[in-house]
């Protein structure tokens, strides 16, 4: 039982491809010559953009907080409140932009 197809001469599959897209049905050819040119054009934009790169270019530079060993379980929580006051913050910030941008989409009929 052979997976693969039998092998053809090239010229077999230039006469097949040529009957193909030159016969009766001039739609077939459109069709082919989009979907070469959406694949060429993928390909390209794939191209390009893995020459601009993902990271940014030279040393990059990471602040930690640094935290004396000897600190008591009340000033590490204390310290977590205040963080979470900040993220949630954040949090809702980003959820009323998210809410504009519902809002404006909800206008347009989106």
């Amino acid at each position: 039982m052979a997976i693969l197809p039998p092998l053809s001469r090239p010229s077999v599959i230039a006469r097949d491809l040529r009957i193909f897209l030159f016969g009766d049905r001039r739609y077939k050819l459109v069709f082919a010559t989009l979907a070469v040119a959406v694949t060429s054009l993928l390909v390209t934009m794939l191209i390009i953009e893995s020459w601009w790169g993902v990271e940014p270019q030279g040393k990059q530079i990471v602040y930690a907080q640094d935290f004396p060993a000897n600190r008591t379980d009340a000033e590490i929580i204390a310290q977590q409140k205040i963080d979470q006051k900040i993220v949630d913050k954040a949090r809702a910030e980003r959820r009323a932009a998210f809410q504009r941008l519902d809002d404006a989409m909800t206008r347009h009929g989106l």
